[in-house]
């Protein structure tokens, strides 16, 4: 026996002794008897054990998303905007640093331009129509340019800075401001930019001006539809009444009482404003009647293409127009031939040698295409103002007649007609007529027809220019402006022919 055994000996030999004093002395010790264990499983179910799931959380019940701009797409994108604005902003700056060079350079050149301009030459580039016909028209510049010599041009009237571009759909009107004194007299000209302004170019005071007509206005203007037509009058006073078409194929109206400085005006009635065919022509024209003077008219077509008037003798008067219907201008589908309705107003007319212009005999003449032939049709007057007045039209198909009594006949049909009117004396070999009639198909001749009350029709010498024609308009003086689309050109009848008038030849180029 090793001494690491003698105390555990020495303890088994106690343990024993006392146990052995315990049993001899019967002490009986009861024992706390102990419950099973408690179960921690559910009772399993008959088809097999039930999974256990642990279930660990920290903080909140449910996991949190992580938020979107944590997310890989969300960072790429922001990437791509902040690349995207970064590159638009040069853009823009590049595009805002042209077009302010663009418009200093053309106000440098318009300053130029107006320096050196003398008379009512152009200050813009002159270009002559037809190029052989140069030294002719250099011969009759000086003469052309006193003729047309206009003055009195506000100070307002200043050529715009800001570069513009003619509409290739651009219509054209024109009309010229007759004064007692030649020297305050003055030629206007407007059409149409691509931005869809109306622009106005002035010849007076021996210069020339553009500007906007939306810049001269007083209120906001109802914008032109693309390509829409213009009509152009001025009254004995020298206001300016313009008329065009809304997007939305309303007939609308700006006037100019004074010089530069245009007004918004209405053309309604009592049923509100109007509106044309989507297709309309507009001509306009004075007319004095038996019992209604100084009567302006404008001719278009409704959207059932009868042909109507609308006439006043307040023009700026709200609901002061009144509506005639002529006739119908519907045209069936011609292949080859535009379905435009086509027609135009000369006016009153009268025989030229009659001393007196008595309105008891006075007619409004209008012309109107019909296939290939132009039809005459007159219009009187009278009871004015409503709701008395009365208005009467008639055909009067032998007012066109030549002398061996046939109609006139235009092959191709006429796309737009436009007139003179002779009463002024423009042209003394011409003098028993009333009015020149021109007519433009598309190509680049126009035709000339000259016709009076009582007088058989007479054919005229027309012009043919270097490039198609899409638009023309005249003007009282016995000037023909005509337009290729982006260039205006300018024809004066010198003799028996017209030719390009230097004085006033423009082209008109972005």
């Amino acid at each position: 026996m090793s001494l690491r055994d003698i105390p555990w000996l020495s303890h088994q030999q106690a343990t024993q002794a006392i146990e052995n004093n315990m049993a001899e002395r019967n002490i009986n010790i009861p024992l706390e008897s102990f419950a099973p264990p408690p179960t921690y499983r559910k009772t399993q179910q008959a088809d097999g054990p039930e999974s256990v799931h642990n279930h660990y959380h920290i903080g909140d019940d449910q996991l949190r998303a992580t938020p979107w701009y944590r997310r890989k797409w969300a960072f790429w994108t922001m990437v791509g905007l902040l690349i995207f604005f970064v590159v638009a902003g040069l853009v823009i700056m590049g595009v805002v640093l042209k077009v302010e060079l663009g418009k200093k350079a053309a106000e440098e050149a318009a300053h130029a331009g107006t320096a050196q301009s003398s008379g009512i030459n152009t200050a813009s580039s002159l270009t002559l129509a037809t190029p052989t016909e140069t030294s002719e028209s250099k011969s009759s510049s000086a003469a052309s340019a006193s003729a047309s010599a206009s003055a009195s041009a506000p100070s307002e009237a200043q050529a715009t800075a800001t570069p513009f571009t003619m509409s290739d759909r651009s219509q054209l009107a024109s009309a010229y401001v007759k004064a007692s004194d030649a020297a305050l007299s003055r030629r206007l000209l407007i059409r149409q930019e691509d931005t869809n302004h109306l622009l106005v170019t002035e010849w007076a005071n021996g210069q020339v001006a553009h500007y906007r007509i939306k810049d001269r206005l007083g209120s906001f203007p109802t914008e032109p539809k693309p390509g829409t037509p213009l009509a152009l009058q001025a009254d004995a006073s020298g206001t300016l009444h313009l008329f065009y078409l809304s997007r939305s194929n309303i007939l609308s109206y700006v006037y100019e009482p004074t010089v530069g400085k245009w007004k918004s005006g209405e053309v309604s009635n009592e049923h509100g404003s109007i509106r044309t065919s989507a297709y309309s022509s507009l001509s306009t024209a004075w007319h004095n009647g038996r019992r209604a003077s100084a009567l302006l008219v404008v001719a278009f077509d409704d959207p059932s293409q009868q042909l109507q008037l609308a006439m006043t003798d307040s023009p700026a008067e709200r609901g002061s127009w009144y509506l005639a219907r002529v006739t119908s201008v519907s045209k069936g589908s011609v292949p080859g031939q535009s379905n435009v309705p086509c027609y135009s107003l000369a006016g009153d007319w009268f025989r030229a040698a009659q001393q007196k212009q008595d309105g008891d005999n006075q007619h409004l003449l209008i012309a109107i295409v019909e296939g290939s032939e132009v039809h005459a049709w007159e219009c009187a007057v009278d009871f004015w103002p409503p709701p008395d007045v009365q208005v009467q039209c008639k055909e009067v198909q032998e007012r066109f007649h030549d002398g061996a009594g046939k109609g006139l006949v235009l092959v191709p049909p006429p796309t737009q007609l436009a007139w003179i009117s002779l009463n002024d004396g423009q042209d003394k070999s011409v003098s028993n007529y009333d009015f020149d009639l021109f007519s433009q198909d598309g190509s680049g001749t126009v035709r000339e027809n000259t016709v009076g009350a009582g007088i058989t029709r007479g054919a005229g010498a027309g012009f043919t220019a270097q490039m198609p024609i899409r638009a023309i308009s005249t003007t009282s003086e016995g000037i023909v402006f005509a337009s290729s689309g982006k260039d205006v050109f300018t024809y004066r009848k010198q003799g028996s022919r017209w030719r390009p008038d230097v004085g006033t030849n423009v082209t008109f180029q972005a």
